[in-house]
């Protein structure tokens, strides 16, 4: 969308749920009659804490920059909802802000319909991660890809360890520097502006002190999409592998259900079947 059309696009929008918005909504007092309906520009501007002039532009479609605290200020002025505060800054050419997940979480702390699909995705190997790529919830067959991850510290339960600090993760790629490399682009892209959030910045600090390897490949700043395709792996009970890769970003969350999936009936579908079989049986 041009910067024009957006901007008209942007002043239409506020300009529809200001009409929309009554006085009493918006906790105002009303005296005489108005002739009509919604608030007035000047009540808006009041209740978001601008200036009318300024107010008047942004109907207008002037060009001129909205901040992200302007946005925040007018989602109560004007009442809206997450779906139309979404769409307000999206307008604006933001992103819009995050919300918690709704309803109570699992314990492991993603919602419950997610934990009974990662039950329903086996032998697939699955497994949710968050934005620090930390690994919240997986199912039996994620093990045979991953390792043990109940025996490690919550600390650890991270992709970005496993990849740089585990043996065994490296160990069954076929090119552990450019799928390394793969990775650090697929976390630096969807980590986004949230690079300096002190949870993330203590995530790098400790990998640049743990790999030497992580601090070279973090250098290069390279960012990539995610991009669906086949990953094949040299797995010692599966030999060599190739697995769908999906990403499926659970809604209204940072979280995303990752899967290694196999056609239903297939060679391989049946030798991880078979080698989870094995592991429940040795362990």
């Amino acid at each position: 969308m041009a910067d024009v059309e957006r901007r008209r696009e942007l002043a239409e929008f506020i300009r529809s749920r200001r009409e929309r918005r009554s006085p009493e909504d918006a906790g105002l007092r009303v005296v005489g009659q108005r002739r009509t309906p919604g608030l007035r520009r000047e009540e808006v501007a009041t209740l978001a804490g601008l200036s009318i002039t300024w107010y008047t532009w942004l109907e207008q479609g002037r060009e001129i920059k909205v901040s992200r605290q302007v946005l925040g200020s007018l989602v109560p002025a004007l009442g809206l909802d997450t779906v139309e505060r979404d769409h307000l800054y999206r307008l604006a050419g933001e992103v819009p802000p995050a919300d918690p997940p709704a309803g109570p979480p699992a314990p492991s702390g993603i919602p419950r319909p997610y934990e009974l699909l990662l039950a329903h995705l086996d032998p697939n190997p699955s497994f949710v991660v968050n934005r620090r790529f930390d690994v919240l919830a997986w199912n039996a067959g994620c093990e045979l890809i991953l390792g043990d991850l109940a025996a490690l510290p919550a600390e650890r339960r991270n992709i970005l360890w496993l990849t740089f600090t585990s043996p065994e993760a490296r160990a069954v790629s076929l090119d552990w520097e450019e799928e390394a490399a793969h990775t650090l682009a697929l976390f630096r892209a969807q980590v986004g502006e949230h690079i300096l959030d002190p949870d993330v910045v203590a995530l790098l600090r400790g990998l640049e002190r743990a790999s030497p390897d992580f601090g070279r490949l973090w250098g290069r700043k390279d960012l990539t999409p995610y991009v669906p395709k086949p990953r094949t792996i040299a797995h010692p009970l599966l030999g060599e592998a190739t697995f769908e890769y999906a990403k499926m970003h659970i809604a209204n969350d940072d979280k995303t259900v990752v899967s290694y999936l196999t056609p239903p009936g297939s060679d391989l579908d049946r030798r991880l079947r078979e080698a989870l079989a094995a592991r429940e049986q040795s362990g």
